[in-house]
Parts: C-alpha cells; sequence; structure tokens
C-alpha cells in the first residue's frame, strides 16, 4: 500500500479520537429540569409532580389607558368686535358664568337703551288702552293693533339682547384656564382662538377591554391605574361603558372616573390600568410546564395507581408561571410537571422532587 495513503488515513484517524476525547471532557452538563425525565440505570423515568389542590384565584388584566378631562372645550367667539374686557388669566380657576371675554357693543347698547325706553312707554299706554277698553272707550281692533306692534317692539329688544350676548364669552362651567392665545384690544372674530377652558376633577380614565372580557365589565367596579413619574397607583370608579364592541380592534371602550382635587393628573397622559375581573375562590391551578400542546387540544400526565395517565384538559386563564384548568383535571390529581417528553401512558415513573 502507498505509504502516504496510509499516513494519511492514521491522521484522519487522530482526528477523530482527538475530537472524540475533547467533546467528552467539554460538553455541558446536563440540568436538574433535564434530567428529570431520562431513565435511572433500571430504565425508569424520573420525574417532578405536583398534587393538585383548589386555590383563590384573582383574574386580573393589564391594560393601556388615557386621561382625558371630564370638561374641555375650546372658547370661541360668535361675534366680530375688538376686545374691551379681558379675564383670562392663565392657569386660574373661573367659575361658571363668569363673563371671560367682552367686545365692544357700544352701539347695540344704544339700540337696546332705545328699545328699553320705547318698551317702557308703550307699557304705559297698554295699561291706559285698557282701561279705555274695559270703558268701551276704544275699540277691540285698535287695542289688537297696538298689542301687534308692542309685540314688535319686545322682539326687537330681545333681539338686541341677543346680540350683546354673543359679543360676550362666559364660562359654560367651572374650571381651570389654558393657554391664552388673544391680547386686550385685539380684534377677533369667531375663527379666532381665544383659549382652552379644562374641568380636570373628576378626571376620567379612558381604555379598551379585550372582547372575551367584556361580560365581566360592569359599571361600579374599582380599578387601580399608574401614570408614568408618578409613583403614586390611583384608584377609579367605572361610570361608563360603551353600548357595543368596537368590530374593527374587537375591543369594548370604557371609562372611569377618579378625583383630581390636587390637580396632579393631567389630561391627555398615558395610564397603566389594572383591572381585576372575576375572583375564582377555588381554582384548579398547574405549573405552565405541565401542559402539553397538542394540534386542537392540551393535554397533562397525571400519576394514577403507581403509571402514568393521559388526560385532555382546557384552560381558562393563567398567570406568568400557572394555568388554570377548566376541565379535565380534579383536585387532588397528581400530574407531571417535569419530564413529561420523556413519559407515556401506562408506564412507572420515579418521583425526583414534589411540590
Amino acid at each position: 500500500m502507498n505509504k502516504s495513503i496510509i499516513r494519511r488515513s492514521l491522521i484522519i484517524v487522530l482526528f477523530i479520537v482527538v475530537g472524540f476525547l475533547a467533546w467528552k471532557k467539554f460538553r455541558p452538563a446536563q440540568s436538574k429540569d433535564f434530567a428529570a425525565g431520562t431513565a435511572d440505570s433500571q430504565g425508569t423515568p424520573t420525574v417532578k409532580i405536583e398534587v393538585v389542590q383548589p386555590e383563590s384565584f384573582k383574574e386580573v388584566i393589564s391594560l393601556s389607558g388615557s386621561l382625558t378631562a371630564s370638561e374641555e372645550v375650546d372658547l370661541t367667539l360668535e361675534a366680530t368686535g375688538r376686545i374691551t374686557y379681558l379675564n383670562l388669566q392663565e392657569g386660574t380657576r373661573v367659575q361658571k358664568g363668569e363673563v371671560l371675554i367682552r367686545l365692544n357693543s357700544d352701539d347695540l347698547q344704544a339700540q337696546l337703551q332705545k328699545s328699553n325706553a320705547l318698551l317702557k312707554e308703550l307699557t304705559s299706554r297698554d295699561l291706559r288702552l285698557k282701561a279705555l277698553l274695559a270703558k268701551e272707550a276704544v275699540s277691540q281692533q285698535e287695542y289688537d293693533q297696538f298689542t301687534a306692534e308692542m309685540a314688535v317692539v319686545k322682539a326687537d329688544f330681545a333681539l338686541v339682547k341677543a346680540q350683546i350676548a354673543k359679543t360676550e364669552v362666559r364660562a359654560p362651567f367651572s374650571g381651570r384656564v389654558g393657554l391664552r392665545y388673544v391680547s386686550m384690544g385685539a380684534f377677533v372674530d369667531p375663527n379666532s382662538r381665544i383659549a382652552e377652558l379644562v374641568n380636570a376633577d373628576p378626571m376620567y380614565v379612558d381604555f379598551s377591554v379585550p372582547e372575551k372580557y367584556a361580560s365581566q365589565v360592569k359599571t361600579g367596579m374599582t380599578l387601580m391605574f399608574t401614570v408614568e413619574n408618578l409613583p403614586d397607583t390611583f384608584a377609579a370608579e367605572v361610570k361608563a361603558i360603551a353600548p357595543r364592541i368596537d368590530a374593527n380592534t374587537r375591543t369594548l371602550q370604557v371609562r372611569a372616573a377618579t378625583k383630581n382635587t390636587n390637580y396632579v393628573l393631567i389630561a391627555g397622559a398615558f395610564s397603566k390600568v389594572i383591572l381585576q375581573l372575576n375572583e375564582i375562590p377555588a381554582a384548579l391551578m398547574v405549573s405552565n410546564t405541565a401542559v402539553v400542546p397538542q394540534m386542537n387540544a392540551k393535554k397533562l400526565f397525571l400519576i394514577k395507581d403507581g403509571v402514568v395517565k393521559q388526560v385532555v384538559i382546557t384552560t381558562s386563564n393563567r398567570t406568568a408561571n400557572r394555568v388554570v384548568v377548566a376541565t379535565g383535571l380534579s383536585a387532588g390529581d397528581t400530574v407531571i410537571t417535569a419530564g413529561v417528553l420523556k413519559v407515556r401512558p401506562g408506564i412507572s415513573v420515579e418521583i425526583l422532587e414534589q411540590r
């Protein structure tokens, strides 16, 4: 045989041997959880188990929400003119009905005085005509014509008052004035941006609940929420629920209210809502490592009469590490939580650890 071929063959064999020895020396050790389920020296799989006991489970969901002021409006004018009175100090509170802006209305005030004087004269005349009508000194036709003229004057008087009212802006509700965009003496019209009025007490928390939880949300429920950059956790009460589920998002709009007497909560802020739904007083829960998913179902491996038994289950809720089993499991059942991939129905197992 050619010496070069023999040399190459020996080199290849040497590399194989060295590689095997290196792999054997440096291969990673199996973890305890991985080892659970492997066979012992007699070939019996070792597993971890837990005995299922009823326990209280509070179904809690975390949702994203947004803070909304209970009342909010952009102040606008219905008339055009020059500002002669301005009561808009940024950040201050105003009361409902308080005059915030008044435009120049001298011409309208003059018309109002004229109409008022004429109306007083006609009122006095009406008293005299009624007396004459009772004595039949004037005809009913003459009196009816007078009352028609008086009605026109009253209408003119009301019209002028309405026009004057349009030159004023009154607070529609008690609240806090936002940023002001006009100054004293400015010429404004209905398109002019004046200021914003906000009532932030109470404050609303608006959020959406997934469709599967919609039937569990009721008015009067209490929820907790947090806001970024604020250390406190706030409580709110559900006040309103949308009458239907949004077909696009498959969610239900919910609004809760909370007191904001110190005005630490700001409208528009993002909030994290923690909503507690139904409480299950005797829930059957297992470790999520025990559940084996299948194509159309989920299963557990139990130990009954010393051998492994497979059951099909349904689940309802879960936490980070635990699963609530709705059907297929009973209190007192022994569930395999580790080593499930190495067992099969009907075999015996060795218990490595019990929870």
